[in-house]
């Protein structure tokens, strides 16, 4: 398991570093993009709401909605139940890995030089969320090649190695929430500062 967390860690910086040099190469293409996710963040749920929470001096509701929407999205639906499916699972969730590196990348750059107080919030953001995605891709993907690749778990049965693949995932998921939560509370608290500081 530690290889493939290292291998998904590594995806996310290969990716992020091309989303940033490419925008800030400014590739045409690469700034619709960030264009088109700037707009989505300001115009669609669950953006709108949680925004609309910090405006309202409600901190607790947006930290919620941003771990639960983390969660059960970027981290579980996203992430690690491809893994669902033998083999074919490990290759959608490394797209959503390499996808979600490089959307970062092109847009966290703009966050991260705004301020030193928006590059605090941006980093530890970053830090906290995409290595819980990390510790999720890593469980996704293992669980679409357990049954593939049973030997990986010294046994024959494709259905003990994946029982066995589903208990590894089930170890990093505390992982996983601890790590969202923090970030939810992080990015949270710093734009409910931002905004009312």
């Amino acid at each position: 398991m530690k290889r493939l967390l290292l291998v998904v860690a590594l995806l996310y910086v290969l990716s992020y570093l091309i989303g940033w040099y490419l925008t800030s190469a400014q590739v045409i293409f690469v700034l619709q993009m960030k264009r088109s996710i700037h707009e989505v963040v300001l115009t669609e749920q669950p953006f709108i709401s949680v925004i609309g929470f910090l405006q309202r001096g409600e901190l607790l509701n947006a930290i919620v909605v941003t771990f639960m929407v983390n969660f059960t999205v970027g981290a579980l639906i996203t992430t690690t139940l491809p893994g669902i499916i033998p083999l074919i699972g490990a290759f959608v969730v490394v797209v959503v890995t390499l996808v979600r590196g490089f959307s970062i990348g092109v847009t966290y750059p703009d966050i991260l030089a705004a301020s030193p107080t928006s590059f605090a919030v941006g980093m530890g953001t970053l830090i906290l969320e995409l290595g819980a995605y990390v510790f999720s891709a890593a469980a996704g993907i293992n669980i679409a090649l357990a049954p593939v690749l049973p030997e990986r778990y010294a046994v024959r049965s494709r259905l003990a190695a994946l029982k066995a693949a589903w208990v590894d995932a089930a170890s990093l998921f505390p992982i996983v929430a601890v790590l969202l939560i923090l970030g939810a509370v992080w990015e949270m608290t710093g734009l409910f500062l931002m905004l009312h500081g």
